[in-house]
């Protein structure tokens, strides 16, 4: 049994190392985009009067939502249309703009993370990867236990010889291995959705579920979006939450949504929901904290992956550990494969024996 497993890891390692030690490296960079991005920021949420300035400039940029400046990430972020989006500052000024994701660091290494630079079809290989993750740590651990008495924590393997690299391996994949779990596992329920339907399905009645994920009614009336009325309808609704994100309707006359943050949310941007017609009127409200326990499970997967729990004191202990996961998942994935493949090679011929007798000529 114990062979298999060796076989497993150790082939399994060889094959997708590279892509867990990218996902591991991009995911630990972006854990902390608010302190490298480029652009100017003040870290607070906005007013009213700053909100519908905000609304503003992104509508006169044609963007399809906009995520509102807060503590965190002090500027508010537009989604474009193919690929596009722009920073704007509190009053509505234009702080950047891109065009696609290759033209600036934080869009590309989100890109890179999410979906491996290959759209819908890289988003289920890094999905896929993360469940390797989750089996690695798994499989690991069991090998790791019979040799738990001779472990040395070291952050570098002290050579670049195959033996000192399955050492360190070994021993650093042991002292990361629930972390690089917690990551790999979040990651990969949020983006195989089936799986994770699947697996947090019990946790909640069937109808229940249902429910709360029922479409909303049609807007009635074409009216277009008048954004006083509509903020001042989702603060009636939700005096105790903040606006964090608006989504413009896909096409004339159909609703508006806005995402709002409760006190109790872990969601940086939150999950509760409402859809609303043009003049105000609230078409349906989804209050996060009173969701079904399957769909706040699937509500957490997002704030643990990325380690952003707004108004938790875990917030910071858990983007530290994250952190060291990434950069652990990004070691342990690239020496795997640096170990797996000189392997491969088998060892050297030995240089033919020198004939023994006197030297003649």
């Amino acid at each position: 049994m114990r062979a298999a497993l060796l076989l497993v890891h150790r082939w399994l390692g060889g094959l997708v190392g590279l892509g867990l030690a990218v996902l591991g490296l991009t995911g630990a960079a972006l854990l902390w985009k608010p302190w490298w991005a480029g652009v100017a920021q003040e870290a607070r949420a906005p007013g009213e009067a700053e909100t519908l300035a905000i609304i503003a400039a992104a509508d006169r940029l044609g963007a399809g939502y906009v995520t509102l400046p807060s503590a965190e990430f002090g500027a508010a972020q537009a989604g474009l249309p193919d690929g596009g989006g722009a920073y704007l500052a509190h009053d509505g000024t234009l702080l950047a703009r891109w065009q696609s994701v290759w033209e600036r660091p934080e869009t590309l290494l989100f890109d890179l993370h999410h979906h491996l630079l290959m759209g819908e079809t890289g988003e289920l290989i890094s999905g896929w990867l993360g469940i390797a993750a989750a089996l690695f740590c798994v499989t690991g651990l069991i090998l790791w236990w019979p040799t738990r008495r001779t472990f040395r924590l070291r952050a570098l393997p002290p050579r670049l010889t195959r033996p000192a690299i399955i050492l360190h391996h070994r021993d650093i994949g042991a002292v990361l291995a629930l972390p690089i779990l917690l990551a790999g596992l979040t990651g990969a329920l949020m983006v195989l959705k089936p799986l994770g339907d699947a697996l947090l399905a019990p946790l909640s009645p069937a109808q229940e579920v249902a429910a709360w994920q029922a479409k909303p009614p049609a807007a009635r009336s074409a009216a277009e979006p008048d954004w006083p009325a509509i903020l001042a309808a989702a603060r009636t609704r939700f005096p105790d939450a903040a606006p964090r994100m608006i989504v413009w309707p896909k096409a004339p006359g159909e609703a508006v949504t806005v995402r709002m943050r409760r006190p109790s949310e872990w969601h940086p941007n939150g999950r509760t929901t409402l859809t609303l017609a043009g003049e105000g009127t609230v078409l349906m409200a989804r209050d996060a904290p009173a969701a079904p326990l399957a769909v706040r499970a699937q509500h957490a997967l997002y704030p643990l992956h990325s380690a952003r729990m707004a108004g938790s004191a875990l917030a910071l202990p858990l983007r530290i550990m994250m952190t060291l996961a990434g950069l652990g998942l990004a070691l342990l994935g690239s020496l795997a494969v640096v170990s797996f493949w000189r392997s491969r090679k088998g060892p050297r011929p030995a240089a033919p024996a020198m004939p023994r007798g006197r030297l003649t000529g």
